[in-house]
């Protein structure tokens, strides 16, 4: 080599300028990503509220589906009237019955009387 001074000032000016551009860069970066990152944030609540909704929902579909329909319900009321009429037939039948028993009560009744009075004469 020749005894020229390698001068290396005209680098390291472009160097810094190119570092503070890289810095004005990654700041404005960092600026417009951090509102990204605040929704992302917030996405991802929303995403677990909206698992928990279905979760909530997915049990009353559930507990729905057991419960009985509108058919269920009218066939029940249709059984319930015909065991009203079947009661209602078989107090008919009682009231009957009790009749009977009080007419058997009576000559039951008189027999005894009649046995008792028929030892004395």
């Amino acid at each position: 080599m020749s005894g020229e001074v390698l001068n290396i000032s005209p680098i390291v000016v472009w160097a810094v300028a190119l570092s503070q551009l890289l810095t004005f860069g990654l700041t404005i970066w960092n600026l417009m990503a951090s509102g990204s990152r605040a929704n992302a944030k917030r996405l991802a609540e929303q995403a677990a509220v909206l698992d928990a909704h279905n979760l909530r929902i997915t049990g009353l579909e559930t507990g729905r589906s057991q419960l009985p329909s509108n058919k269920d319900l009218h066939e029940l009321e249709l059984a319930m009237e015909q065991l009203k009429g079947d009661i209602r037939a078989m107090t008919a039948a009682m009231t009957g019955q009790s009749a009977i028993m009080e007419r058997l009560e009576q000559i039951v009744a008189r027999h005894e009387q009649h046995l008792l009075d028929g030892g004395k004469r």
